[in-house]
């Protein structure tokens, strides 16, 4: 298991075992270099362990506090606050810490297990519960090296087609589920039992942009600083949108004027380093440009596919793989700017939806005097992604959504990428339980609030933290996110939605905190996707490898509707670019089939 996932700790690994558990690590060492931080770590009387994956920012704080109270440190490891915060605080220890984190710490007084998950879901943590006891990994491949039975979870091939990602504990895997973000899993003599210790909360303040933007740059920068404690080199990744650009210039301020390095990647049909290099001259890094080509995907998917343990529905894992390649030449730790949309607004999604949430205002009977004429103006709906009708598909997508009852479940609908009749009509699977498998929001009443809370449960941890973990640890390189410090995330929601959304402009209320430390025209840009040619690739140098595991795949053939799976692999060939999503979206799955089952 611990070989299997070398790449995510390569400078030392070690085993402790007793009669009730066999707890593994394999170390990248971040805080304390010496030996004293190896892990797995035990307390002073060698009753209690730790195997943990990730960085407590507050770790100083908290062991100061420690030592107050008697507690003697054995390491100036970050991770060894953890021991002892459990030894104070019992159970609810986890409410103290702050930071990105997966750990299994062992009890073995009581005795007890512990699986805990940071509250947003930065770093992942997978396990098997069954009559054998219970197995755990920071990565799935290590479960399935310990001899778990492989099988496929159709249920979550539905969530993978609507969304491109599994939704809540579920994996692709059966019987292998994740450690649900804000989570603890408590394993004793009684059985396993999962304790949620965090959830997103609204409670919306009055307050006025200078007060919300004060707040949040003292926050911010708070969150920076933390996450520049380290005993290795630090350098982030840079987009040139705000985002990115924002967490650079915070922590160049942080890091005063040494050399500070960023890392970007383009392409070489379009490419955004311009903008990258923009940010970069302003704030004086040391900038490194990377080009992917077809020619160095293609060599490499299948490595990538492994990495990743489910398939890449997401293709910019792969921009970010080699990006985190080029990175860790230079560095161990990268700073990056994920979860600024989702916090803040971000999405032109949240503009529309808007709209629609007024639409909910509206009776019931008015609704459906809107909506029925319009579902009925599109006969063959389901046909769009075989013939290719990409705006009539949107319209339809969102007349379509607009069929539900609540404001809650239209955005649901509204955020995927198949529907369930899309689904049906190109597959055998029934898909009808994909809802109930998802986080429902919590308790929100603003509308924006709603999707950004939704968003926050599903699409970051799920889709984007998890694509950024894998291709970042694949190399032994360590991503910190300050926006997604818990304060600020606790912050974001007390802020009032009209300063998020504010003169049509997404993420006001952010643009306006950092607006000081970047050119105007990186402030005022509008959101980008991080993206990749997905046409171009599919078009060029990837077609044929594409066609083949389209046509030939196992999976595919087995769920795909014969005629369906005909007429997308002709029209795919006529035209690779012309249901570019479906396509990969199907591709990608065969991919991880044939990788974990026929390897």
């Amino acid at each position: 298991m611990l070989s299997t996932i070398k790449h995510r700790g390569p400078d030392d690994d070690d085993v402790y075992t007793d009669s009730n558990i066999s707890l593994g690590h394999c170390r990248l060492s971040i805080i304390d270099l010496s030996s004293k931080g190896r892990q797995p770590m035990s307390n002073e009387d060698g009753d209690i362990w730790l195997s943990a994956n990730g960085e407590i920012y507050n770790f100083q704080a908290l062991r100061h506090d420690l030592e107050e109270r008697g507690h003697d440190f054995h390491s100036h490891s970050d991770s060894e606050v953890i021991i002892h915060a459990y030894e104070e605080y019992g159970i609810e220890f986890v409410q103290k810490l702050r930071g990105m984190f997966a750990f299994a710490l062992y009890d073995g007084r009581v005795p007890r297990l512990i699986l805990a998950r940071d509250p947003i879901g930065k770093k992942p943590l997978y396990y098997c519960f069954g009559q054998e006891g219970l197995t755990f990994a920071s990565e799935i491949k290590a479960i399935l090296e310990s001899g778990v039975e492989k099988g496929v979870d159709f249920a979550a091939v539905c969530a993978y087609l609507a969304f491109q990602y599994s939704l809540g504990a579920q994996t692709l895997f059966k019987n292998i589920k994740k450690v649900p973000p804000g989570y603890m899993l408590i394993c004793d003599k009684g059985g396993l039992k999962a304790h949620k210790y965090w959830d997103l909360q609204e409670h919306c303040t009055n307050a006025s942009i200078r007060e919300a933007t004060t707040k949040l740059r003292n926050l911010l920068e708070e969150a920076t600083d933390l996450r520049m404690i380290a005993d290795v080199p630090i350098g982030a990744f840079l987009s040139g949108g705000v985002d990115s650009s924002s967490v650079v210039a915070l922590a160049r301020r942080a890091c005063g004027e040494g050399e500070f390095h960023t890392f970007s990647v383009g392409f070489e049909t379009f490419s955004e380093l311009g903008y990258a290099n923009l940010v970069s001259e302003h704030l004086g890094t040391t900038q490194h440009d990377l080009i992917v080509t077809d020619e160095l995907v293609l060599r490499n998917i299948d490595r990538i596919a492994w990495h990743y343990d489910e398939p890449l529905g997401d293709a910019a894992i792969i921009n970010l793989f080699f990006l985190a390649k080029e990175a860790r030449k230079y560095v161990k730790v990268v700073l990056a700017g994920e979860g600024g949309d989702e916090l803040f607004g971000g999405y032109d999604a949240y503009k529309t939806a808007r709209k629609i949430a007024l639409y909910y205002r509206l009776p019931k009977i008015v609704r459906g005097g809107i909506i029925k004429p319009l579902i009925n103006f599109f006969p063959f709906k389901e046909k769009r992604y075989l013939k290719g009708y990409p705006t009539i598909g949107a319209a339809y997508k969102l007349a379509n959504s607009l069929t539900e009852k609540t404001f809650d479940d239209a955005y649901f609908q509204r955020v995927r990428y198949l529907s369930g009749g899309e689904i049906s009509y190109l597959t055998s699977l029934t898909c009808n339980q994909i809802r109930g498998s998802a986080f429902r929001n919590p308790v929100m009443v603003e509308p924006l609030n709603k999707m950004l809370a939704f968003d926050c449960k599903n699409l970051l941890p799920e889709k984007f933290l998890m694509k950024a973990d894998k291709a970042t640890m694949s190399h032994g390189l360590e991503e910190r996110l300050p926006l997604l410090d818990k304060s600020v995330i606790e912050y974001a929601f007390s802020i009032p939605p009209r300063l998020k959304l504010k003169k049509g402009q997404g993420k006001y209320v952010f643009r306006k905190a950092v607006g000081d430390l970047l050119p105007i025209s990186i402030i005022n840009r509008e959101k980008q996707v991080f993206g990749t040619p997905v046409a171009s690739w599919l078009a060029g140098e990837l077609k044929d490898f594409v066609l083949e595991k389209i046509a030939n795949g196992s999976l595919l053939q087995a769920i795909l509707r014969p005629d369906k799976l005909k007429t997308l692999t002709e029209g795919f060939e006529r035209d690779p670019t012309r249901n570019r999503t479906i396509v990969w979206t199907l591709f990608a799955l065969e991919l991880w089939y044939d990788t974990y089952f026929k390897a």
